[in-house]
Parts: C-alpha cells; sequence; structure tokens
C-alpha cells in the first residue's frame, strides 16, 4: 500500500508541475481536486484522486474495525457504563468465587442497582456444627473484600470502585430453607481494612456486629 501510494504521488506532482507549474502542492486532498481542469490530464488525474481519498479512509475503518475494538469499547464506553451493566462483572466476580468454591457452598445472587446494593443468599452446610457454622458466616465477607482488594491494588487500573456495590446484604438459610441469620457488608469497612486503618479484629467486629438472627436460628451452631 505504502509503495502505491508513492507511485501514485510521484505521479501526481510530476503532472501537475508539467501542467501547472505549481510549486505549493502540499499532498492534501483540496490541492489534488484542483488539478481536474487541465487538458492534458483528463484522466489520470480524476483517477488518482479515487485512488488516493478512499485508500486511507479504508485503510483506516479496518483498523478500528480489527485491532481497536475491543480497546476502543473499554476505554470509551466503560466511562459511561450504567450501574447496572458496572454490577454484571461484579456479580461476574462473585459467582466465580462461589464456582470455585472448595466447600462447595451454594448461593442465590440478585443485584440492586438503584440503591447501590446486593443480596446473597447463602445455604449453611450443616447449622448444627459450630466451625462449619462460623466459616460460612465469614465466608462471604472474605468473597467480597476479595474483590475490593482486586479492584483497588492497582492490577486492573481500568476499574474502580463504582463497580463494587456499596452494600452487600447476605441472608444465611438452614437446610431446609428457613432464614437462619441476615447480616450485611459495606464496602467502606473493606476499603479501611484494606488499607490498614482497621485491623483484622476491628473489620471482622464491625461484620459481626450486623448480625441478626432470623426465625430458624438455633443455638447449636454457635
Amino acid at each position: 500500500m505504502s509503495e502505491t501510494r508513492t507511485i501514485v504521488g510521484s505521479v501526481a506532482i510530476t503532472l501537475l508541475m508539467i501542467s501547472a507549474g505549481c510549486s505549493a502542492f502540499a499532498g492534501g486532498s483540496g490541492p489534488a481536486e484542483k488539478t481536474v481542469s487541465p487538458t492534458q490530464t483528463p484522466e489520470p488525474t480524476p483517477e488518482i484522486i479515487e485512488t488516493q481519498t478512499p485508500e486511507p479512509t479504508e485503510t483506516e475503518s479496518t483498523l478500528v474495525a480489527t485491532e481497536g475494538t475491543e480497546t476502543e469499547t473499554e476505554s470509551t464506553t466503560e466511562g459511561d457504563l450504567s450501574k447496572a451493566e458496572k454490577f454484571e462483572e461484579f456479580d461476574e466476580n462473585i459467582q466465580y468465587l462461589y464456582d470455585s468454591d472448595e466447600e462447595n457452598r451454594s448461593a442465590e445472587m440478585e443485584a440492586f442497582p438503584d440503591n447501590d446494593s446486593y443480596h446473597i443468599t447463602v445455604e449453611m452446610r450443616d447449622t448444627t456444627n459450630f466451625t462449619k457454622t462460623r466459616n460460612d458466616r465469614l465466608n462471604p465477607l472474605w468473597k467480597y473484600y476479595a474483590i475490593v482488594e482486586d479492584y483497588n491494588n492497582g492490577h486492573l487500573p481500568e476499574r474502580d470502585h463504582t463497580y463494587i456495590p456499596d452494600t452487600v446484604n447476605v441472608t444465611f438459610t438452614t437446610e431446609d430453607g428457613g432464614v437462619f441469620e441476615t447480616t450485611h457488608i459495606k464496602y467502606i469497612w473493606a476499603y479501611k481494612y484494606y488499607t490498614d486503618e482497621w485491623s483484622l479484629r476491628v473489620f471482622m467486629a464491625k461484620y459481626g456486629s450486623t448480625t441478626e438472627e432470623g426465625p430458624a436460628y438455633h443455638e447449636k451452631g454457635r
């Protein structure tokens, strides 16, 4: 393509110098159109213009359609994403963490972008087992924190905390579907722990303080 442009450009300049003696030609599309009038170049000049004008345009559009599609979508549209669209990515992250859960915990998720919140319903494995109950209670906290850390540690600079729900409400259910406990997590808590403003003890205590017993709660899991 570059060789074709060089040959065409050389022919155009030669014709212009012969027919018009113009020394101010700069290679733009404007001056090229003025060369249509000379009688010595009735056919070559229009052909040069047709070849020269479409080819750069087609080349540029091809680059955008192939190489630049993904980058352009991320850079130009990311800032215009709605809260619902951003929460879809958060939902994918949470789903991935639960799908990778070695303990095979079962959970259902639902996003509420209008009030910047998210809801997770976790089926506890055995509410009569203290160790399992304790681990199941803490599990949503650590999954949420893992995402907060991921979006703030610089590994994904194109993302920011607006992708993360400000509040995640958690409902723990018993094996037969009864509501065992409810609790919630706030983004600011996870962020303060991430920045070392809060210790692990404070972070976990804050989370634990939001716990409320449900109709199916019993002491056996304590």
